[in-house]
């Protein structure tokens, strides 16, 4: 007696065998389910930034709120900021700075630091990037008085340079663990 396979195991059997012969073959309709689901090709990520002279006890200005979206900045931002306002209402935090995916400000901006109390003066903000923003980043623009930048590579490198910055160099392009973004 021969041995009858199911056909949930003999359809994809199949399917891979002419797929390797060269011959065309067609998924079974079931399959369609099985697709992953897909990745927005834009994330906005904002923090707010509380600021402290000295910051805080590392050194790094106190983390307000931190959030993504795949909508838009300033989705971002009213996450991040944790208070829902009216159109009416203007927003208290003051944009210090933008990081960009690519250099020369393209690729769109990945990353949005905004201050709790103001602009940048002499001290500034010490800001840390979430992972992939640290291994994505190539270019940024500092507001709002921010016009310098000391920064910290992931690969224990670190300098100071003008904003704003339309390429980060060797060490810094798709490598910025965190930076301090000021005014000089």
């Amino acid at each position: 007696m021969p041995v009858r396979r199911p056909r949930r195991f003999t359809t994809p059997v199949l399917t891979a065998c002419l797929a390797l012969a060269g011959a065309p073959a067609a998924a079974p309709a079931s399959s369609a389910g099985l697709r992953p689901l897909p990745v927005p090709e834009v994330q906005y990520c904002a923090a707010v930034l509380g600021h402290l002279p000295g910051a805080g006890p590392d050194g790094v200005s106190p983390v307000l709120g931190r959030a993504c979206s795949p909508g838009s900045r300033a989705d971002a931002l009213a996450l991040a900021d944790g208070r829902t306002r009216t159109a009416e209402q203007p927003a208290d935090r003051t944009l210090l700075l933008e990081e960009f995916k690519d250099a020369d400000y393209q690729g769109g901006v990945i990353y949005s630091f905004y201050g709790d109390a103001g602009g940048c003066d002499g001290t500034g903000y010490h800001l840390v990037n979430y992972i992939g923003v640290a291994l994505s980043v190539s270019s940024m623009k500092g507001y709002n008085n921010c016009n310098a930048v000391h920064l910290w590579s992931t690969l224990s490198v670190e300098k100071t340079m003008d904003l704003p910055a339309s390429y980060l160099g060797a060490n810094f392009n798709d490598a910025v663990r965190e930076l301090q973004v000021f005014h000089r």
